[in-house]
């Protein structure tokens, strides 16, 4: 049966194991850069397996969600399958050919290929599963240094579509988890923290720009690289200087190898990547003596009326006396980029002071830090002004090549200009936009006209933990009695009012008593209530009994006590924050029993007689929901006002009950309201 098929169709078996080797080959390699883009920015290799199925967190389980779907969707024809005897046979030979069967399962061929090691019994994973398989084991972190290391390594991931954008889905994954851990972080800083974030948007942005840039320092005017063009990042030079790499064989040796290997050796350009370094030369400057030693060693070649020797790594086309300018230009761009790594370095210390003490802390050193922002800013323009003009004359050479008024265009320089295609200057100049804004607005979030904004916030967040400790909701909550050194005098609900200037009091009732008025907070008493106090001193379960009834001394005629006139959308806002405020005080959160909503009568000054006729016109007979709450209460409020009649429709006035206070926006519950 063998012998009966064509002798081409008999070498598919061959060819198959040959295209399947060259898959595993660039699938290995894809997951060699993966890995080492991990141990350089996690620390640590990606694992698969392990992880829970679900998470508490509702953006880590969005997030779960995505990277299931996305594995449940990615077709398993993407990996390699040896070929069925049959399809050997009835398949004309060729690549496009051979692709179509590698969705199949293995057939009579597989333990031939297997035992002739052309093919593994098992299949590696795929980058794309591993790091599916990777997320799902840390997303139970809810570190923000862990959170902020796993974003800045997927955006790693999506600055390389040349090694890992085969598949267009895994990067719309890798930007949905970019966004995801965004806003995960964002839950995790304090609101006042802007800071910080916008700190370590300046460092991300400086990372992109050096980025960008290292196709220009490798490719504009030397001829540095052997063999084809490896990938080139931060990453692949770093892991170069370590362990031989393709394409960089020759690099260190040459001068202007020499010079960017002193640039990722720096100290400060360590701290700034965040490497891991045991090295104790931070004060010293190997970059500039080594700047200063090229510089004078061209010229004086020049001088000597010689070109430039072939050690300097500066391509052919310009070693040549009347490229001293642009050579010149080359070596003060390290000396820029140098400082510019040393200014954004400084950055990641005020990054990390900032995660510390917040915004007050970069207001407090705000003039240093500005000054480190304008020295950033002049770093970046001198980078642009000096790429600007290496890349003119670059665009000059290889318009005189291409008008044939050069000669030797052949070779080498053929290379050069298919890898001046690596350059993208638009990219570039896009990122150091970026960082200028990032800047800009670093520097208002840190200048003097946010000094009201910090106050006014750091005195919301004091008063928000004052009211809400000294409140007898919480108290009850508590299995110890809360300290009261620090408690808020009264109970404010609702929205925050300008405080009354000095000696100004604020009159919220319409008509009121002139025991009901609201002195300046500064000059209250600092400390507990004196409820709060007596309180303190009682078994908590004594803050859930019911409120005792109103003393009968309380018989001021209804028309003297009456609540504030306001329209309809102020009554609405008043009973929802009445309910809010009282109803976890008195009933359940939702509902109070009759004797509650008595004693609420009663403060409001209605007799026994009034009492009951509005129970009646509810209909309520034990406990009362929030609506029958209200109509009982706008009964009272219409009785306040001389309304003696039962007759429907919206009140004039809210109803007025001795403790409360409104002034149209804030409820105050005051010491009266807890008075029998």
């Amino acid at each position: 049966m063998y012998d009966s098929a064509p002798s081409e169709q008999g070498d598919l078996p061959l060819r198959w194991s040959r295209v399947e080797a060259s898959w595993r080959r660039k699938r290995q390699k894809r997951l060699d850069l993966l890995q080492d883009l991990a141990r350089r920015v996690l620390g640590r290799e990606l694992v698969s397996g392990g992880g829970p199925e679900s998470y508490e967190n509702t953006v880590a389980e969005s997030v779960l969600r995505a990277v299931r779907q996305y594995q449940d969707q990615r077709p398993r024809s993407e990996r390699c399958a040896p070929p069925t005897f049959g399809e050997c046979c009835a398949v004309t030979p060729g690549l496009s050919a051979v692709r179509s069967l590698s969705s199949s399962a293995g057939g009579l061929l597989s333990p031939m290929l297997q035992h002739a090691g052309l093919v593994k019994d098992e299949v590696d994973v795929d980058p794309e599963d591993l790091l599916c398989e990777d997320v799902r084991c840390w997303l139970s972190s809810t570190s923000r240094g862990e959170l902020e290391r796993h974003l800045g390594f997927y955006r790693q991931v999506l600055m390389r579509p040349e090694v890992f954008a085969e598949d267009p889905r895994f990067f719309h994954l890798l930007v949905f988890l970019c966004e995801r851990l965004e806003e995960l972080l964002g839950r995790l800083s304090v609101t006042s923290r802007d800071c910080a974030t916008q700190l370590a948007k300046v460092i991300s942005i400086g990372k992109e720009l050096l980025d960008g840039l290292l196709p220009v320092l490798l490719l504009s005017i030397c001829d540095l690289l052997d063999g084809p063009t490896p990938l080139l990042s931060i990453e692949t030079l770093l892991s170069s200087i370590e362990t031989p790499i393709d394409g960089f064989a020759k690099l260190w040796d040459l001068d202007c190898g020499r010079i960017l290997y002193e640039l990722l050796r720096s100290q400060h350009f360590r701290d700034f990547w965040e490497l891991r370094s045991d090295r104790g030369d931070r004060g010293q400057t190997k970059l500039l003596d080594l700047w200063l030693e090229l510089r004078h060693s061209w010229v004086d070649a020049l001088d000597e009326g010689e070109d430039l020797a072939l050690g300097s790594g500066i391509h052919q086309l310009f070693r040549s006396k009347s490229s001293r300018e642009v050579q010149q230009q080359y070596l003060d761009l390290y000396k820029q980029l140098d400082n510019l790594i040393k200014f954004l370095s400084m950055v990641a210390h005020y990054r990390r002071l900032a995660n510390i003490a917040g915004d007050a802390a970069m207001y407090h050193l705000r003039s240093t830090l500005h000054h480190l922002l304008q020295e950033i800013e002049i770093a970046v323009a001198n980078t642009l002004a000096l790429v600007s003009r290496i890349m003119e004359e670059v665009r000059r050479t290889v318009m005189n090549i291409t008008s044939g008024n050069a000669k030797g265009a052949t070779g080498r320089t053929l290379t050069w200009l298919g890898r001046l295609q690596m350059i993208d200057e638009l990219s570039v100049a896009r990122s150091a936009t970026s960082l200028l804004e990032a800047i800009q607005e670093l520097r208002f979030l840190s200048s003097d006209s946010r000094l009201p904004e910090l106050r006014k916030s750091c005195q919301q967040s004091l008063q928000q933990i004052c009211e809400i400790t000294a409140s007898v909701e919480f108290r009850s909550r508590c299995a110890e009695v809360p300290p009261t050194a620090l408690l808020a005098p009264d109970v404010f609900v609702g929205d925050d009012v300008e405080s009354p200037k000095e000696d100004q009091k604020l009159e919220i009732f319409e008509g009121g008593d002139a025991s009901l008025q609201v002195a300046e907070v500064a000059g209250a008493r600092i400390g507990p209530p004196a409820h709060m106090e007596a309180a303190a001193a009682q078994p908590l379960e004594a803050l859930r009994q019911p409120l005792p009834p109103s003393e009968a001394s309380r018989s001021t005629p209804p028309s003297e006590l009456q609540g504030k006139k306001c329209q309809q959308d102020e009554q609405d806002r008043f009973y929802e924050l009445f309910f809010a405020a009282v109803l976890p005080l008195l009933g359940d959160g939702t509902s109070i029993s009759i004797e509650q909503a008595t004693s609420l009568l009663q403060k409001g000054g209605l007799s026994e007689q009034q009492q009951q006729e509005a129970f009646e016109s509810v209909g309520a007979e034990q406990d009362l929901e929030s609506e029958e709450l209200r109509r009982v209460l706008e009964r009272m409020a219409r009785v306040q006002d001389g309304d003696q009649a039962s007759g429907a429709g919206a009140p004039r006035r809210i109803p007025w009950i001795h403790g409360l206070l409104w002034d149209g926006r804030r409820l105050r519950i005051g010491e009266g309201f807890y008075a029998p």
